[in-house]
């Protein structure tokens, strides 16, 4: 049984430190890999004797530290290709700790980041499943953290919103990344009717997020904001206007640093509306813009480059305009 125990977590170890060969190193390696080998044998260790909460304690700065490894990497491949590996390990210390409202958040976190930036409409039935564990750990974290969320979230809406009022600036984080993670799962479900149906509440969600704090994560739920004014036809709530607004205000709060604003802006508004000028202009913008300013933004400004990139071929190839 020990054994196993330590094949899987040697697999989990050199999956973390990006080796291929399942071998321990003759040589010296960095601090930093030293530091994280040290901690999963010790992880085995107190595993094996059932310190469970030891465990947890000692798991708390390691998740952070790889979550924000995980945003500031350069190389694009090395960060898909390592990802999952990191999410079975927190998926591990959740069943440990199944109450840990900090450890779910960052669940949900990792997922969605991860199922955004490399699964998407590429793999329907894998974008669901990652989307689904994205949002229950969402919901679970922010239950544990304010338990009127607990009894608000399956409400219809018009009582759902009742409950927004009490929500306040403590509870920011936990609203922004339940209604990120809720806008996955439908994105995730398109083609279920009871899916679609929750988009009121999604965007209920993220207005509450800009009363409180509007610049929280680079102004990203202004951004937000405007996919969702935009995916809808004027019939059924669709404002392009308004949502044109949402983004030139995300904008202004992000400073221009976070760039997958001008890439939703360029497919949701100006593409929506035959605004070329603004569309190249946008998405140029992308491309002209440093990605490594911001520690935090490395890896999602690379991918919103890529995609600025293939957003532009794509324009030109189809004569969308």
């Amino acid at each position: 049984m020990y054994f196993f125990q330590f094949h899987v977590l040697k697999k989990i170890i050199f999956g973390l430190l990006g080796r291929k060969k399942l071998r321990i190193p003759a040589v010296v390696v960095s601090k930093s890999r030293c530091i994280l080998y040290g901690f999963v044998l010790f992880l085995m260790t107190v595993s094996a004797t059932g310190c469970g909460r030891v465990i947890i304690y000692s798991a708390r700065p390691l998740v952070d530290d790889i979550n924000r490894s995980f945003m500031q990497q350069q190389d694009v491949d090395l960060a898909e290709q390592g990802t999952p590996t990191f999410l079975l390990l927190l998926d591990g210390l959740i069943v440990h700790s199944p109450k840990d409202k900090k450890l779910l958040l960052s669940g949900a976190k990792a997922y969605s980041s991860y199922r955004a930036a490399f699964v998407g409409d590429k793999y329907p039935e894998r974008n669901k499943i990652l989307a689904e564990k994205a949002r229950e750990y969402a919901f679970r974290a922010f239950s544990l953290h304010n338990r009127k969320f607990a009894k608000a979230k399956d409400k219809p809406h018009s009582e759902f919103v009742t409950y927004l009022p009490s929500f306040g600036e403590k509870d920011v984080p936990y609203l922004f990344y339940v209604a990120t993670c809720w806008a996955g799962w439908i994105q995730a479900n398109s083609e279920s009717w009871d899916a679609i149906a929750d988009l009121p509440k999604v965007q209920s969600l993220f207005e509450r997020t800009i009363e409180l704090d509007e610049s929280f994560y680079y102004g990203a739920s202004h951004t937000f904001m405007g996919v969702l004014l935009t995916i809808r036809p004027p019939s059924l709530g669709g404002r392009p206007e308004e949502a044109r607004k949402h983004f030139e205000r995300a904008l202004e709060l992000g400073q221009g640093r976070f760039l997958p604003t001008y890439i939703m802006y360029a497919k949701h508004y100006a593409k929506l509306v035959y605004k070329e000028k603004l569309f190249y202009d946008l998405l140029e913008n992308v491309l002209d813009s440093p990605v490594d300013e911001v520690s935090e933004l490395i890896l999602i400004n690379r991918l919103a480059r890529r995609e600025a990139r293939d957003l532009i071929d794509d324009a030109r190839k189809e004569e969308y305009f």
